[in-house]
């Protein structure tokens, strides 16, 4: 049920406060680190076990204030030029170790979408194959064929926008203690994740760009898209072929199974 005036600025001030909770101590370290007494002294050294660790507790900290933070360090992850290697790195785990809700919750998305597992699909296996930070995916069984079913979290349009008022608010503060050089670039990326979580949140666009590329390639035979199904699809629930994949930057398995890294590259 989507909440009321209310119930929206009441969730939206939880969160600032959250948020705030949350941010303040890595707020304090950087302070530090350009004022070694946080109000006078010069810079400290920051070695890189040290900042190794601050990455761990970023993480775990996106983590825990849940999926539009997750989805924000996910954005991160692939933006080098704004975040240093340890950072990139210990981000990037959020592209596949996100933890999944309930499957009772997801269950309830589910069943008000499409209907129970066990009647919309021939066989559903209710452990997650992945956690994502909008929503996760569980295979089924679907007229005799493997499916993959992408399910979004329960309550997560309304936490989102939350959020998103949270960030909108707290951003100036960020830009201002930002470098000169950086300040544009975080402006961009900000615009750029409210852009692309509400659509992302939308299963219906998801699944109409999936088609639309699908259709693009139907002629080449050697770049597969799996097939969307429709009957078993809302803006809430995705259900498509399944398709087994090895990622793309897992290097040692793509040279294990012969691919020329070179070409692939040139080809995508």
């Amino acid at each position: 049920r989507e909440p009321g005036s209310i119930r929206r600025a009441l969730l939206a001030g939880r969160r600032f406060v959250a948020v705030i909770v949350a941010f303040t101590p890595f707020a304090l370290m950087y302070y530090r680190d350009r004022r070694r007494f946080l109000l006078f002294g010069g810079s400290r050294d920051v070695s890189e076990a040290m900042r190794e660790r601050r990455a761990t507790a970023l993480r775990e900290t996106l983590v825990a204030l849940g999926p539009t933070f997750i989805k924000f360090g996910q954005l991160l992850s692939t933006r080098p030029d704004v975040l240093p290697p340890a950072y990139i790195e210990e981000l990037g785990r959020l592209q596949d170790d996100v933890p999944p809700a309930d499957w009772n919750d997801a269950r309830a998305v589910l069943e008000d979408a499409v209907g129970p597992p066990e009647e919309a699909f021939d066989d559903f296996d209710t452990d997650a194959i992945s956690g994502a930070s909008l929503g996760q995916v569980y295979t089924a069984t679907y007229e005799g064929e493997r499916v993959a079913v992408k399910v979004r979290r329960p309550g997560v349009e309304a936490l989102v926008e939350a959020d998103l008022r949270v960030v909108r608010t707290l951003f100036p503060l960020l830009l201002r203690s930002a470098p000169p050089t950086q300040r544009f670039t975080l402006s961009n990326v900000t615009t750029e994740f409210a852009d692309t979580i509400r659509d992302e949140m939308n299963y219906d666009h998801e699944r109409e760009v999936l088609e639309t590329v699908r259709a693009n390639l139907a002629d080449d035979p050697n770049v597969v898209v799996p097939a969307s199904v429709p009957e078993r699809s809302t803006d809430r629930v995705l259900t498509m072929r399944y398709v087994e994949g090895t990622k793309i930057d897992d290097v040692d398995a793509l040279d294990a199974m012969g691919v020329d890294r070179t070409a692939l590259a040139e080809r995508l």
